[in-house]
């Protein structure tokens, strides 16, 4: 049976945070993201795609060339008539959205909007993402790989953080994650591992502030009973997601050393 390939999306957005949230909550669902952050690199990079993007987000206001202006001049090119174009604003009107729609949007989304709702107009449009189902050790070292990749290009940190809390079952590590992650910032992400640990990556942060994230943790409630984390930093710890995840499950087994008692001599 021939494998499909990804769905890609062209994402059009001048605000780098939003791009940055934005773009890893869909990659996290197996969307292929561009990114373009004015409408003139938006309109370059649907030319030069020899394969038509499958979606086009588009924010309606955009330094320079307005957002308007940028879905008409796409809709005129041939390879992107049929092509659907998900609006994004930070205005309700009536008449924008209107405007927007005779121009070719099939949808629309208000500003501020949360991930899941992004995902789930997304998936109404396009299906799903990914071709097969993917564990969670797979999804992580895809998400490592992303943050890995933008860390190098702006010169930044990034840290993997991997929690083991003992003595729970998979349905409290599952209410555990989607804590943390109500306490966390947006573009970090929080996924189960297993069915007793949490996986932290936190873009922009070195190992002093990812242990301020797990002490506000513990402080929150959410780290409960028996538990050891173990922490690796990209890019002093290690070059890919691989060496990450290796040096971060040998922190896990220094620190389980350092709470076992000792043994008699």
């Amino acid at each position: 049976m021939a494998v499909l390939p990804e769905k890609s999306i062209l994402l059009v957005e001048d605000s780098a945070l939003v791009r940055f949230a934005t773009r890893r909550a869909l990659e996290e669902k197996g969307y292929l993201v561009d990114e373009a952050a004015s409408g003139q690199e938006a309109l370059a990079r649907a030319r030069e795609k020899i394969r038509p993007y499958d979606l086009v987000i588009l924010d309606i206001h955009l330094p320079g060339m307005d957002g308007l202006t940028v879905l008409d001049s796409l809709k005129r090119l041939p390879e992107y008539r049929h092509v659907p174009v998900m609006v994004v604003t930070v205005e309700s009107k009536v008449t924008t959205i209107k405007q927007a729609i005779e121009l070719g949007a099939v949808e629309y989304l208000i500003k501020p909007f949360s991930e899941q709702e992004l995902v789930r107009r997304v998936k109404k449009l396009l299906g799903t993402g990914a071709r097969k189902e993917v564990s969670p050790l797979d999804l992580l070292r895809k998400v490592l790989r992303n943050e890995i990749n933008r860390a190098n290009r702006g010169g930044s940190k990034a840290t993997l953080v991997l929690i083991v809390v003992e003595g729970v079952g998979r349905g409290k590590i599952i209410e555990c994650a989607e804590q943390a992650s109500r306490q966390l910032r947006e573009i970090d992400t929080v996924m189960e591992l297993g069915k007793n640990t949490i996986a932290l990556v936190l873009p922009l942060t070195g190992r002093d502030g990812a242990q301020v994230v797990v002490n506000k943790l513990e402080l929150a409630g959410v780290l409960q009973g028996v538990w050891t984390c173990g922490i690796a930093v990209y890019p002093d710890d290690g070059e890919n997601g691989e060496e990450l995840l290796a040096r971060a499950e040998a922190s896990l087994r220094e620190k389980a050393k350092e709470k076992a008692p000792s043994e008699p001599s």
